[in-house]
């Protein structure tokens, strides 16, 4: 029996996001991380102890000249997203990307490109496709049991949520925007996934930040940092319509006067609906039965999304699979996020 082969990955940022794919890496016998770089030596060589990973570094440029890897994973800030993926793709790495894929449309379309010309795998870290509620649902669709889904409501609300004040999360250029870019971009890419990518027709979109300027509604992660600022929104509402006839709204908000925090999606179909809330692991199946109208409540048991994330990276480069979440997917949701936030800012309606 030969000796199965280990690829070799590489982290570019040590900050909270690494954690969680340093623990799915854990549980993937088919890879190990053997260099990680972050600007700061002090997380860098933190996840490095914990995980213990050989090589650290302060510049990602030099880990991809010095370090010998097949692979690398960018957790750094938006802003970075492009640069380092084009960076490593150049190096002929494979690439995980964190959402968002890029900053706007333009970014994620050099990344897409530069892929290609590498001729390696370029995948974006979309974990809630692989948790065990989205993938019967997705099942549900294929096999028509909700017939034809006509409207979706999605969203990720927060209470108090806005996470590190004056940090990269809050400042526009570091991170292109705040919830809608940050955490709407998991519902829309969810439910939009579920649903095929059905062609978009026209955004109308509208953003507030009630709380982040006052320094209200603060998460308990992160540090405040009083020599940064908040020009992000706090919250971003959306209507998007499609060429099929389908509808969508969104409710992105880091702060909000709510009873609790509430992940939610929810499809209307015409032979039935789903209901499913992310936090609970649950998910409601709205039917007819012989005529008369019931409701299944289900809970799935979990799985650990992010390791099978990974494992399809692996197997992807392995020429096993094709990547769950395609750079031309993430793309797409770059393009919608990029229209809610002119909408927003014209005050109208746009077309696509």
């Amino acid at each position: 029996m030969t000796n199965q082969r280990k690829w070799k990955i590489g982290i570019i940022g040590a900050g909270g996001i690494t954690e969680a794919h340093l623990e799915a890496i854990r549980e993937e016998p088919r890879a190990e991380v053997v260099a990680i770089a972050d600007i700061s030596a002090e997380m860098a060589s933190y996840r490095a102890k914990r995980h213990d990973i050989p090589q650290v570094f302060t510049e990602y440029e030099t880990m991809l000249q010095e370090s010998d890897t097949d692979a690398i994973i960018v957790c750094v800030p938006n802003y970075l997203h492009a640069e380092a993926t084009k960076s490593a793709l150049a190096a002929g790495k494979h690439l995980l990307c964190e959402k968002p894929m890029a900053m706007n449309a333009q970014e994620a379309e050099e990344m897409i490109e530069a892929a290609k010309k590498a001729d390696k795998i370029l995948m974006v870290a979309q974990n809630n496709r692989f948790r065990s509620d989205s993938l019967q649902v997705k099942t549900w669709l294929k096999e028509g049991k909700l017939g034809n889904i006509y409207h979706a409501k999605t969203g990720w609300v927060r209470r108090n949520g806005i996470p590190g004040w004056g940090s990269w999360f809050t400042q526009k250029e570091w991170a292109g925007g705040g919830p809608l870019i940050d955490i709407g971009v998991h519902m829309l890419d969810l439910t939009l996934w579920l649903l095929d990518h059905p062609k978009p027709v026209s955004v109308l979109g509208q953003t507030y930040a009630q709380f982040g300027p006052h320094k209200r509604g603060l998460s308990e992660w992160g540090r405040i940092d009083d020599n940064g600022k908040f020009d992000v929104e706090d919250m971003a509402v959306a209507m998007i319509t499609f060429e099929n006839g389908l509808s969508l709204t969104l409710d992105a908000s880091w702060a909000s006067h709510i009873e609790e925090e509430n992940v939610f999606l929810q499809l209307y179909g015409q032979e039935g609906g789903a209901s499913l809330r992310l936090l609970d692991n649950q998910f409601t199946l709205y039917h007819e039965w012989n005529g008369v109208t019931a409701s299944t409540e289900l809970t799935p048991k979990p799985q650990k999304e992010r390791v099978l994330l990974f494992r399809n990276f692996i197997d992807a480069i392995e020429g096993k699979a094709v990547v769950l979440c395609t750079p031309e997917q993430a793309l797409y949701i770059n393009r919608l996020i990029e229209a809610i936030y002119a909408s927003a800012q014209k005050g109208e309606a746009v077309r696509l």
